[in-house]
């Protein structure tokens, strides 16, 4: 009886720091068209590895830019801008694409914008939510 006790507490021992380890991934999906994101918001968990599956279905070339923390884009986007990206991709028009990134590992709402001229100006913006 003894040994089948201490099987079983290491046994659910080992299940439970599996089921406590680590943040895992996230999967969103994103549809893009002119000028929006479908959903225009999502959200991850912290520190989790993020696939991104993109949709084009506009007629134009489109990105899915996320910015770092605290930063906000302010029209047009630039240079400036650019240097303070923590993700990215382009989809040409018709195409699909994948983009995978590790999450921040501080919680709070990620601005998410189409870099491609104009488009943020026409409303393409959007965001992540990222949750401890």
């Amino acid at each position: 009886m003894r040994k089948f006790s201490m099987i079983f507490l290491l046994a659910f021992g080992t299940l439970l720091i599996a089921a406590c380890g680590g943040p895992g991934t996230s999967e969103i999906s994103v549809d893009m068209t002119e000028f929006s994101f479908t959903p225009s918001s999502n959200s991850v968990s912290a520190g989790s590895e993020v696939t991104v599956s993109l949709t084009n279905s506009g007629t134009l070339e489109h990105n899915w830019v996320v910015m770092e923390a605290g930063y906000a884009v302010d029209s047009p986007f630039d240079a400036t801008d650019q240097a303070n990206v923590l993700a990215e991709t382009s989809v040409d028009a018709g195409d699909s694409s994948t983009l995978t990134f590790t999450a921040p590992s501080d919680g709070g709402t990620y601005q998410v914008v189409c870099s491609v001229p104009g488009h943020l100006e026409g409303g393409m913006e959007g965001s992540l939510s990222v949750t401890p």
